[in-house]
């Protein structure tokens, strides 16, 4: 069991009032909105009461089950919906326990389950090659200017974090249970960008970064560990991650968990390969071979996957899910053991 936010849409003040276009512009914008609160992971269950074309002034008229944590959030997300801007409908936000593993499927159930989990013959590369299938971008300025150049392209058969405007290109599923293969380079001035695992709530964090723990590749400390909203341990926290009292996974608290082998990246111009381990609650990430990061009991263990624009044009030609093989006590045999460099 859980903690849920149930939103009972009831008729609003425009509702017998609001005729023609506007009507069906709403109702139009009402859909779509469920539909892109669903990718983001935040709506899990939608529908309409079966009322009355008559039926009297106030009545509930359908339902939102939201994945936030307060009743607040909750409503900041109703007013993403044109319907409730034009007065179709008012809310109201009641918070509710139920089973942990609700998932809105929209009009027809996926043939994948959620999350979806690699069967041990199954490896498939999440960037093609050619386009961005299978992926979606949420960049916060775009809100207020929808024709703002694109952040991620295809160029020359390669992804393309522009770095600018800044956002994320998250999965359109999520996964549990994987290893991450990534190969990256900078093709310019080198900067900042990472890769997101188990993201859920997007613009969590200083209303950018979607709740998830990320593998850093900034340049010099590929393999860092910042905590968005989920947490994890490593060995040697106090030496890795500061005094305890400053820990947290919000703004203002000590949210990074420096790696073990700093400068593990290839020259500039080069091509870096990033290798993340999603094991349970386990998260293992290797750099060019280099076992660079170990944690352990993380809050959350399945989610999206997403890459950053953060400031710095970065190159990847390869973004690859393969499934675990069984757990040894030693690196998988492809990837060397990583020693700890002065």
């Amino acid at each position: 069991m859980r903690l849920w936010q149930l939103v009972l849409l009831q008729q609003g003040p425009a509702y017998d009032t609001l005729k023609g276009e506007a009507r069906t512009k709403a109702m139009q914008g009402h859909k779509a909105n469920m539909v892109r609160l669903a990718k983001f992971g935040q709506l899990r269950l939608a529908g309409p009461f079966g009322q009355p074309k008559d039926a009297p002034k106030d009545t509930y008229a359908g339902l939102f089950l939201l994945d936030v944590k307060t009743k607040e959030e909750a409503l900041e997300l109703c007013q993403s919906d044109p319907s409730i801007k034009a007065g179709l409908f008012k809310v109201k936000v009641l918070s509710w326990y139920g089973p942990s593993d609700i998932t809105y499927r929209g009009d027809t159930s996926p043939k994948e389950p959620w999350p979806v989990v690699l069967d041990k013959d199954t490896k498939f590369a999440l960037f093609n090659g050619e386009d961005l299938t299978g992926w979606h971008s949420d960049i916060p300025k775009k809100d207020k200017n929808p024709d703002i150049k694109k952040t991620f392209i295809v160029r020359d058969g390669l992804l393309v974090s522009l770095g600018m405007p800044q956002g994320h290109l998250i999965t359109d599923k999520s996964y549990q249970d994987y290893r991450l293969v990534v190969e990256y380079r900078w093709p310019g001035r080198p900067g900042n960008c990472g890769i997101l695992v188990h993201a859920s709530k997007p613009r969590m964090l200083y209303k950018m970064f979607p709740q998830s723990i990320e593998c850093q590749m900034n340049h010099g400390h590929a393999g860092d560990f910042w905590c968005i909203g989920e947490d994890i341990k490593v060995p040697d926290m106090l030496k890795r991650r500061g005094p305890k009292k400053r820990w947290g996974v919000v703004e203002g608290k000590a949210r990074r968990i420096r790696n073990l082998t700093d400068n593990s990246e290839k020259p500039l111009k080069e091509w870096n390969r990033m290798v993340i381990e999603c094991r349970g609650n386990k998260i293992d990430v290797w750099v060019n071979d280099d076992h660079v990061n170990n944690g352990f009991d993380c809050t959350v263990d399945r989610g999206q996957i997403a890459i950053q624009a953060e400031g710095a044009e970065c190159e990847f030609r390869k973004v690859e899910l393969r499934p675990l093989e069984k757990a040894k006590k030693k690196k998988p045999e492809d990837e060397k053991s990583a020693k700890p460099k002065n």
